[in-house]
C-alpha cells in the first residue's frame, strides 16, 4: 500500500509555496482539483466479462471502509466511468489507473479525508509493481480500488491576511472546527479575490498559500496571503483580429472609457455586448500591465469574425394550430458597423384547411447598433401579412421604426412609431383600416438563460397609444407580463417556473377597437389545451371576438431526468374579457398537461400535451404543441 499524500502530488504546482513536509504534518497542492465525471454502474467481477481476442477488457471493484464514499470514488474514477470503452492496449489501462490515483485523491480531499491510503491492484498486483510490458490482450483483468479513508479533518483557525492585514473569513466559508472540504478553501480564496477585483484591484493575487494536515489532531491548517496591488483604471483599448468590422465601432460598442475603474463585471458586460452583435465567433478581452503606470490596465479586444451571411429554417407543429414553417436570410455586417439586414418569411396553420385558412408573413428588417451611442440601437421593418384565424381575416402591410436603449445590464427600453394599412373581414363584413401607433416597452431580465431559464426574473411592461383613422378611435393598449424561476438544487434538476400576464385596452368601447387589436387567449404561448384565440368571448356566429382585457397565469414544474431529457407538468389558467378590467366580462379557462424536453446547446426542443378542463363546442378536446425553447 502507499500513503496518498506521499505519492501523487510530486511535481504538481499551482505556483503556491507548497512543500512536502514530514509526518505528522504534510503539504499538498490543489492544482489537480477539477470537475469529475464517472459512471454509476459498473461490472465489478471479471468473471462476468467476456474476453475478446485482441482487446483489453476489465472489471472494476471498489473496496472502501466508508460506504458513503463509494459513489464519490466511482464518480471520480476513469476506470469506472470509461469501463465500457476498452483501452487500446495494456499500457493504456495502466495509464488510466495512474490518472485515477490523482483523481481519487482529489475526490477524497473534497470530502476532507486527508489521511486516506489508496491502493489500485491489477489482478491482485499493486499498480506500482505491475511491469510496463505486461500483456493483457485477450484477457479480462480484475481491477480493484482499495481505499482506507481514515478520519475526516476539520479546519484549524484559518490564517488569512490581505495586504498584511488579518481577514476574518467565517463569512467566506472557512470556520475553525468545521469539516475541511478542499473546495471550501478554493471557494473562499476565489471569493476574496473576486471581491477585491470588483473594487478595482485588477491584479489582486495570492502570493502565499500553505495548506497542511496535522494527523495528530486531524486538523487542516490554512494559510493565505493576498496582495491587492494598486487601484487600477482602464488605459488604452485596442482591437486585434478584426477584418470586415471597423475597429473604432468595436471600441465604441464595448464602451470601456479610459480612466474608468477597472472591474471584471465591466469586462463581462463589454464581452456580452459584442457577442450579441452576432458578428463574431469569439470575443476575448485581455488585460495588460503597464510598467510605466501600474495604476492603468491596457485592454486588447481579440475578436474572430464569423461568416456574415446565414440562411435558416424552422418549424412548429400542433393539432390545434397545424404546421408552421419559416425561413430567413440575414447579413450581419452590411457596412462594417454590425448593421444587420434580415429577410424573413413564414407560412402557418398548414393542414387546417386550404390556402384560405393559412397565415403568410414576409418582412424586411434593418437593424443598426450604436445608432446614437453605444447603448442605443435603431430598427426599421417593413412587413406584409395574410392572417386567417377564426376571429377574422386580414390582408395588410406595416411600417415600423424603433429605438432601443440598454439602461443597465438588466433593464432596457424600446419605443417607436408604427403605421399600418389592412383590409379586415369579420363575419363577412369587410372594412379598410389605417392605424398609427406609438408602442413603448420596458423590459427587466435577470434570467440565466433566455431559452432554458433556471433562475432569475423576467418582466415586460407594454403600452401602445393608438389612433384608428377610419372611425377616429383613440385608445391605449397596455399589458404587463412577468415570469420567475426557482431551482430546488444546485444542479437545477428540479425547477419551478411561474408566469402571470394581464392587459387592458383603455379609452374606447369594444366595438370601436379593430378586432385584430383586441386581446385573445388560448394556444401554445397562452393557455395550453385550448386552440389559438379560443379561450375568450365569442360572436353570435360562434367565432372568437376578442376582448378589452386578458389575464393569464401558468405554473410549470420542470425535472431534468438525464443530461439530455427532461419532463414537465403544468397548469395554465386565464382568458380574454369584454370588460377593460381583467377577469370581468367573461370566463376563466384552465388547461393541464405534461411535456417532454430534449435539451440541446441551442435550447430545449419542447413537446407538450394539454387538455382543457372546460370543453368548448366545436374545438379540440386536447392540444399538442411542438417547438423550441421552454413555454416561458
Amino acid at each position: 500500500m502507499s500513503n496518498l499524500v506521499r505519492k501523487v502530488f510530486v511535481g504538481v504546482s499551482l505556483g503556491a509555496a507548497l512543500s512536502l513536509a514530514a509526518a505528522p504534518a504534510f503539504a499538498f497542492d490543489f492544482g489537480q482539483l477539477w470537475p469529475f465525471g464517472g459512471g454509476e454502474a459498473r461490472v465489478s467481477n471479471a468473471a462476468e466479462v467476456t474476453p475478446v481476442a485482441g482487446e483489453v477488457r476489465y472489471a472494476t471493484q471498489i473496496q472502501v471502509d466508508k460506504a458513503e464514499l463509494e459513489q464519490v470514488i466511482a464518480d471520480a474514477s476513469l476506470l469506472v466511468g470509461d469501463q465500457g470503452e476498452a483501452p487500446e492496449d495494456s499500457v493504456s489501462l495502466l495509464t488510466r489507473a495512474q490518472v485515477d490515483q490523482k483523481r481519487i485523491v482529489a475526490a477524497l480531499y473534497g470530502e476532507a479525508h486527508y489521511g486516506a491510503v489508496l491502493t489500485i491492484l491489477i489482478d491482485g498486483v499493486p499498480l506500482d509493481q505491475v511491469p510496463l510490458d505486461i500483456n493483457l490482450q485477450g484477457k479480462v483483468a480484475q481491477v480493484t480500488i482499495q481505499v482506507d479513508a481514515g478520519s475526516q479533518f476539520v479546519f484549524a483557525a484559518p490564517d488569512v491576511r490581505v495586504n498584511d492585514q488579518p481577514l476574518v473569513v467565517a463569512d467566506y466559508g472557512l470556520r475553525a472546527g468545521e469539516i475541511a472540504k478542499s473546495d471550501a478553501i478554493l471557494s473562499a480564496q476565489n471569493a476574496i479575490l473576486t471581491e477585491w477585483r470588483e473594487k478595482g484591484y485588477a491584479f489582486a493575487e495570492v502570493v502565499d498559500r500553505t495548506i497542511e494536515a496535522d494527523h495528530s489532531v486531524n486538523q487542516l491548517d490554512v494559510l493565505l496571503r493576498i496582495e491587492t496591488g494598486q487601484l487600477a483604471h482602464i488605459g488604452d483599448v485596442r482591437v486585434s483580429g478584426a477584418k470586415d468590422m471597423r475597429e473604432d465601432t468595436i471600441i465604441e460598442i464595448a464602451d470601456l472609457p479610459r480612466g474608468e475603474i477597472y472591474r471584471p463585471q465591466t469586462i463581462k458586460r463589454a464581452t456580452r455586448d459584442l457577442q450579441e452583435l452576432g458578428v463574431f465567433n469569439s470575443v476575448v478581452i485581455k488585460r495588460e500591465r503597464r510598467a510605466d503606470r501600474p495604476d492603468l490596465v491596457d485592454l486588447v479586444i481579440e475578436v474572430s469574425e464569423r461568416k456574415p451571411r446565414t440562411i435558416g429554417v424552422g418549424a412548429t407543429i400542433g393539432n390545434t394550430d397545424g404546421l408552421g414553417v419559416e425561413g430567413f436570410w440575414v447579413h450581419r455586417n452590411l457596412f462594417g458597423g454590425a448593421e444587420k439586414v434580415r429577410v424573413e418569411g413564414s407560412v402557418n396553420r398548414i393542414g387546417q384547411g386550404g390556402l384560405d385558412k393559412m397565415d403568410f408573413h414576409t418582412a424586411l428588417v434593418y437593424f443598426k447598433p450604436n445608432a446614437f451611442g453605444p447603448k442605443t440601437s435603431f430598427e426599421g421593418k417593413i412587413s406584409f401579412d395574410i392572417e386567417n384565424p377564426k376571429a377574422f381575416t386580414k390582408r395588410g402591410g406595416k411600417i415600423e421604426t424603433s429605438l432601443s436603449h440598454q439602461i443597465n445590464d438588466d433593464l432596457s427600453v424600446r419605443g417607436g412609431l408604427t403605421g399600418e394599412y389592412a383590409v379586415l373581414t369579420v363575419d363577412g363584413v369587410t372594412t379598410n383600416q389605417s392605424i398609427i401607433s406609438a408602442p413603448f416597452e420596458l423590459t427587466y431580465d435577470t434570467r440565466d438563460n433566455s431559452l432554458n431559464p433556471t433562475e432569475g426574473f423576467f418582466a415586460v411592461a407594454y403600452a401602445e397609444p393608438t389612433y384608428a383613422i377610419a372611425n377616429q378611435a383613440q385608445f391605449i393598449k397596455t399589458s404587463v407580463k412577468a415570469s420567475t424561476y426557482y431551482a430546488f438544487d444546485d444542479e437545477a434538476k428540479l425547477v419551478l417556473a411561474g408566469r402571470v400576464a394581464a392587459g387592458s385596452i383603455i379609452g374606447a368601447d369594444l366595438a370601436d377597437v379593430p378586432v385584430d387589436r383586441r386581446f385573445f387567449a388560448g394556444g401554445a404561448g397562452s393557455i395550453r389545451g385550448y386552440a389559438f384565440q379560443a379561450a375568450g368571448p365569442r360572436t353570435l356566429s360562434g367565432n372568437p371576438s376578442g376582448g378589452l382585457s386578458f389575464l393569464e397565469t401558468s405554473v410549470e414544474a420542470r425535472y431534468r431526468v438525464t443530461e439530455q431529457v427532461g419532463v414537465v407538468g403544468f397548469v395554465d389558467m386565464g382568458g380574454a374579457f369584454t370588460s377593460s378590467v381583467p377577469g370581468q366580462g367573461g370566463d376563466l379557462y384552465t388547461g393541464v398537461g405534461v411535456g417532454v424536453r430534449y435539451l440541446t446547446p441551442l435550447g430545449p426542443i419542447r413537446a407538450d400535451l394539454a387538455i382543457p378542463l372546460k370543453n368548448i363546442s366545436g374545438e379540440p378536446n386536447y392540444g399538442l404543441y411542438l417547438g423550441i425553447g421552454q413555454a416561458f
